[in-house]
């Protein structure tokens, strides 16, 4: 049997025909930003460092409150034990309306952004050492005048301990 080989620059020319319109774009779209988590557990405190990568050649927007703030007002990050369930959020909870443009951070074209928050006292960490897992959404906007139009590009979970 034998078997042709079709470049990969024809294939992809073949599936944007096939695709529904606009599909390859929106993945593209979607890889142009990159969120990761770094964690930290020294000095009795669990110090999340939520890092923001635009890897496209327009500014995109991020919740200022995770890009910029130093404490949260409400579980803006899924924490798990080691079992799965969720830990109980016990920090600032702050009753506000939908998020306005002013709410979100800019994070330049081919730029990183990166903030670090404590979260010791926003989550009911158990005492003693635990195992926890932490998750984040990773929503932002391609423009604040969309403020419906969020996106996600989810970072991936990170898993650490944590003293009590």
């Amino acid at each position: 049997m034998h078997v042709k080989r079709i470049p990969p620059a024809l294939l992809l020319v073949l599936g944007g025909l096939v695709s529904a319109a606009g599909a390859v774009g929106a993945v593209e779209k979607e890889a142009q930003v990159r969120h990761q988590l770094e964690v930290e557990t020294a000095g009795a405190k669990v110090k999340v460092r939520l890092i923001v990568e635009n890897h496209g050649d327009t500014t995109i927007y991020v919740p200022r409150e995770v890009a910029a703030g130093d404490e949260i007002t409400g579980r803006r990050f899924d924490l798990r034990d080691a079992t799965g369930k969720p830990v109980g959020y016990t920090g600032m909870m702050v009753k506000r309306g939908a998020l306005t443009a002013g709410d979100y951070q800019a994070v330049a074209p081919h730029t990183m952004h990166m903030n670090t928050i404590d979260i010791t006292p926003s989550y009911a960490f158990a005492k003693g050492k635990h195992s926890y897992e932490i998750r984040y959404d990773g929503p932002w906007l391609a423009d604040v005048a969309q403020l419906e139009a969020v996106r996600n590009s989810p970072a991936a979970p990170v898993r650490f301990s944590f003293s009590k």
